[in-house]
């Protein structure tokens, strides 16, 4: 209690209610003031965070349950139900076999998406393999440590590493400059371009990145089918390209437009050994 001395007399003031008084005005002018909308969203991600963490443990501990020499048929299933994969099944079977026959020791992903195929390569590649991934999707606002790219880098198995560049796009030149050093010299021995899906884009992808893949490695791109949709229109015009220029190999399915993945090993000495001719 405060008594304050004012020439008609002695006035009581109680300094802890008018505090309380205080802070529960600046509570109503926060509630009804713009400020307040703003950082709404804000809090709201605040209170959904521990549920959110929680979740990506549960399935970062489900992911290190998939052995890293898991089946075709293991891997597929668990990236079908657990994180999410666009491709289809029979086409994307083809590759995995050819990813797994390599064994590469360095992977490199461009669109990463939601991570169903980064999945499945991380149970090709070699037990010491190093994962790299572009991805333009933010990484969230704690960075590496948020709850998605927390659970991708986990991907990893046993020796095995991740790195992911998100929130990058894969044609600026600091991506490509911090891809080659994180690589540190060594080259790349799978590359897969499922990234920007214009014609121009593909290109720019094959163009910069092939020329960090080692003779022998292998180059695959997603939705090259001849019969495109109208989002894979780029990709097709791409691939149409591409084949009358080089050797290749592709797996198509038939049916819905889109889809479709071809395969270019880069050439040892100017010649494109252990293909023979453009398609399957």
């Amino acid at each position: 209690m405060t008594v304050l001395h004012k020439d008609e007399g002695k006035v009581k003031i109680n300094w802890r209610k008018e505090f309380r008084t205080f802070l529960q005005d600046v509570v109503g002018y926060l509630k009804r003031s713009a400020f307040a909308a703003r950082i709404r969203p804000s809090v709201r991600r605040l209170r959904q965070a521990p549920r959110l963490y929680a979740a990506a443990l549960a399935q970062l501990r489900r992911v290190r349950m998939v052995a890293q020499n898991a089946t075709f048929d293991e891997a597929y299933a668990f990236a079908g139900a657990e994180i999410g994969i666009a491709q289809k099944r029979e086409e994307i079977q083809w590759l995995f076999e050819f990813v797994r026959a390599a064994r590469p020791r360095v992977v490199l992903e461009i669109g990463l998406d939601l991570g169903g195929t980064f999945f499945l390569w991380s149970r090709a590649a070699a037990p010491d393999a190093h994962l790299f991934a572009i991805d333009t999707r933010p990484p969230g606002r704690l960075g590496v440590w948020s709850a998605f790219p927390l659970v991708r880098r986990g991907f990893a198995v046993g020796a095995q590493r991740v790195s992911l560049l998100m929130g990058r796009d894969s044609h600026s030149e600091t991506t490509f400059r911090r891809v080659a050093a994180l690589l540190a010299g060594r080259p790349v021995e799978f590359l897969f371009i499922d990234g920007d899906h214009s014609r121009d884009g593909v290109w720019q992808d094959f163009h910069m990145y092939s020329a960090l893949v080692a003779p022998g490695g292998l180059i695959a791109f997603h939705d090259i089918s001849p019969n495109p949709a109208e989002w894979t229109q780029g990709v097709a015009r791409f691939w149409q390209e591409f084949t009358a220029e080089h050797e290749t190999k592709e797996c198509v399915v038939s049916g819905e437009p889109g889809f479709g993945i071809g395969v270019y090993r880069v050439p040892f000495h100017g010649r494109n050994f252990g293909f023979t001719t453009a398609s399957r």
